[in-house]
């Protein structure tokens, strides 16, 4: 995946200063979608670490608008 879409994700308007990529594997690992898929989980100053048991699920339109801005910072990262 490299640097660029971190660097990207804390460059854009989010506001963002990181990010953790998580992979469950396993149902004991949490894991609910039995495909792999890569969770992009951003991070703020101070933050802690926690991953809730029955995560809230995003509303479809601001998920969209997240990607948006990430794909608008990648972009103008070049």
């Amino acid at each position: 995946m490299g640097r660029a879409p971190a660097r990207a994700l804390r460059r854009s308007r989010l506001g963002r200063e990181g990010i953790n990529l998580l992979v469950c594997d396993g149902e004991a690992a949490l894991q609910t979608v039995f495909h792999f898929h890569l969770h992009v989980i951003p991070r703020y100053t101070p933050g802690e670490w926690a991953l809730p048991p029955d995560p809230p699920q995003a509303d479809a339109a601001l998920l969209e608008r997240h990607a948006q801005a990430i794909v608008d910072a990648l972009a103008a990262a070049g």
